[in-house]
């Protein structure tokens, strides 16, 4: 069992074989890593190329050798590592507005599916528009406003696969722009839902188990971001 053998590893204070174990444990690890770092590249909330999925997972694994113990079991791991890296890229990313511990994720939730019900119109030219309250979506989170909203076409592909969706790459820039608009204004929680579904290949179940959000809510977000994204 791996985490019997990376504990052993602990006791010989043997990082190089623990960390040879650890970075082959969640493949779809670094390609999470790797796309929430470019999303946050192309929102301007980092410069490019000054982080890289390598040296994020380089320091998770060294936390995670720091305070493992005969205790974590297989799934324990799984939910340190994706915690971890999240937590990680969001100090980066977002620095001083981490959540506080104290708050009821169910409350946060279903403020941002509230959030995520807002309608669209249509414009004289027969495109999809975000309404005003879309448009300000710095919302209670005060955040940015992205520089531009079209997606790299293989995030686009990514998304659209995952959720079913059908292919947008051959529809009008300004309904691309749309997509992206849906995409970048998720609230933060739903946006960590999302991007373990869609980037980091979890299932429902494992999004639970990595953020403690019971199934159900999990699946009601994914639900709803599809919905939204339907209206394209």
């Amino acid at each position: 069992m791996l985490t019997i053998e990376l504990f052993k590893l602990k006791k010989e204070n043997n990082f190089e074989e623990f960390y040879k174990k650890i970075s082959t444990f969640i493949i779809s690890l670094k390609k999470f890593t790797k796309t929430k770092l470019k999303i946050a590249e192309d929102q301007g909330k980092i410069d490019k190329g000054f982080y890289n999925a390598n040296g994020i997972l380089d320091e998770v694994y060294l936390e995670v050798f720091k305070i493992f113990s005969s205790e974590i079991d297989e799934k324990q791991l799984h939910k340190i590592l994706f915690e971890k890296t999240i937590q990680k890229i969001n100090t980066i990313v977002v620095k001083k507005k981490q959540f506080a511990n104290h708050i009821n994720i169910d409350d946060i939730l279903k403020e941002e599916l509230d959030l995520l019900n807002e309608d669209y119109t249509i414009d004289a030219g027969g495109d999809f528009i975000l309404d005003e309250e879309l448009d300000d979506i710095s919302y209670k989170q005060k955040s940015f406003k992205p520089t531009h909203y079209i997606l790299d076409q293989p995030l686009e592909l990514q998304v659209t696969e995952k959720l079913n969706l059908n292919n947008i790459s051959h529809i009008s820039a300004k309904k691309r722009k749309v997509f992206g608009e849906i995409f970048y204004s998720i609230p933060h929680t739903s946006k960590n839902i999302i991007e373990l579904y869609v980037f980091g290949d979890q299932s429902i179940s494992e999004i639970s188990n990595i953020m403690l959000i019971e199934e159900a809510k999990v699946e009601e977000v994914i639900v709803a971001v599809k919905e939204k994204f339907k209206l394209l």
